[in-house]
């Protein structure tokens, strides 16, 4: 084979690569997430007090720290 020849065949090869690559990034791409529910007062009110809760549990576990 000749020089130009290897030359159109890598061409060919990089477009083909290219190609693939943007069709798989177009599929990947082009669905929007769908959007989460909000959460209820009750939800919200349940984890502000399991973390309250773990929050004092932490603090009773720590030794005091001298400043």
């Amino acid at each position: 084979m000749n020089t130009m020849a290897l030359i159109g065949l890598a061409i060919r090869r990089m477009g083909m690569i290219f190609l693939l690559l943007t069709g798989m990034w177009l599929v990947s791409c082009s669905s929007a997430p769908e959007p989460q529910p909000e959460p209820s007062k009750k939800e919200v009110q349940q984890d502000s007090d399991r973390f309250f809760h773990k929050m004092g549990k932490e603090e009773a576990a720590s030794p005091p720290s001298s400043k």
